[in-house]
């Protein structure tokens, strides 16, 4: 499965969200206060947990969400794979 997109037309990279992705975050949103916790992204709770219901998140947000909370959702085999597709290899 691709797990970050790119869609030509100037729309940002996203990562395609899996359950374990969702299910890992609210696990780690647990520990946090998350009131705090979206003020420090520059977010409300609301659109936070909006973003949780969707199926695919723009890939720096995501990392923004994952490095605040010390999550490493994405493999080097999905990076790789991204990089290639943007840099045009096969």
């Amino acid at each position: 499965m691709t797990r970050i997109i790119y869609e030509l037309g100037g729309k940002a990279p996203a990562v395609v969200l899996t359950q374990s992705d969702k299910d890992q975050i609210k696990t780690a949103l647990k520990s946090v206060n998350v009131g705090e916790f979206v003020k420090g992204l520059g977010i409300n709770r609301t659109h936070l947990y909006s973003l949780l219901k969707q199926n695919k998140m723009e890939l720096l947000r995501f990392n923004q969400l994952c490095k605040a909370l010390n999550l490493q959702l994405l493999s080097t085999n999905d990076l790789d794979n991204f990089f290639k597709v943007v840099s045009g290899s096969s």
